[in-house]
């Protein structure tokens, strides 16, 4: 009997504790600080394709190749560590004769991709015509961004706040309620922003052939954001 009436009176507390969280009034805002940094590093990635019938030949031709671009990327004084391979492919091909509906096997094709981190963003030009000039066929990609992106969370969390408390009270004020204490509070903190250039082979490919010197690439700003929502009991 005694765990009955204990029971019930839990649920009855619980009842009215529901209740009242329904009759409670909120106001729930966002508060976004967007700052800008000067990117650390540079992500790169440089990719070696080759083709012929014999898959072996084909292997082999690509690692000679990526070899080169491998050593000659070191000579820039960029640490083993900072360079791994991101992809490596065999793959046959085939084309499909129209004539004879059939699928006509071509060779085999190697892609090979090395992956560069470059901490010193001086050196980013001089590594895509390093790499170009050892014979890389394809740059995939140049990313400029923040290493540690968390280390500009304490300033950006500071303004994102401070944007989220000026909102809520301009719409406390607006819509005649007042503000009471801040009920719930979470946050979306900044990630590995960066400025992504793209590049493709057949863009570099013209560029030294018709006889383009150094590439002219700027690293600009990252733009961090970090967001907080805050829910505030009004009355």
């Amino acid at each position: 009997m005694t765990r009955k009436i204990a029971g019930a009176a839990l649920f009855l507390i619980a009842l009215c504790l529901s209740a009242q969280e329904q009759d409670r009034r909120t106001l729930t805002v966002t508060g976004t600080a967007e700052i800008s940094v000067a990117p650390d590093i540079c992500f790169m990635s440089f990719s070696v394709e080759t083709r012929h019938a014999s898959a072996v030949q084909a292997y082999t031709e690509n690692n000679v190749i990526m070899n080169k671009v491998n050593a000659k990327i070191k000579t820039l004084a960029i640490d083993a560590k900072d360079m791994h391979t991101s992809h490596f492919s065999v793959v046959p091909q085939y084309h499909y004769d129209n004539k004879t509906n059939e699928r006509i096997f071509d060779g085999y094709m190697v892609h090979h991709t090395l992956y560069v981190k470059v901490r010193d963003l001086t050196k980013v030009t001089k590594i895509l015509d390093a790499a170009i000039n050892a014979g890389a066929t394809g740059v995939e990609g140049i990313n400029f961004t923040v290493e540690h992106p968390k280390e500009y969370a304490v300033q950006a969390r500071e303004e994102a706040v401070k944007a989220a408390q000026a909102k809520a009270a301009q719409m406390a004020r607006l819509t005649g309620v007042k503000l009471g204490k801040p009920i719930t509070i979470s946050e979306s903190e900044p990630g590995g922003y960066g400025r992504y250039l793209p590049q493709t082979s057949m863009a570099m490919d013209g560029l030294y052939r018709n006889g383009g010197s150094e590439a002219s690439i700027e690293p600009g700003e990252i733009k961090l954001t970090h967001t907080v929502y805050i829910t505030y009991e009004i009355q």
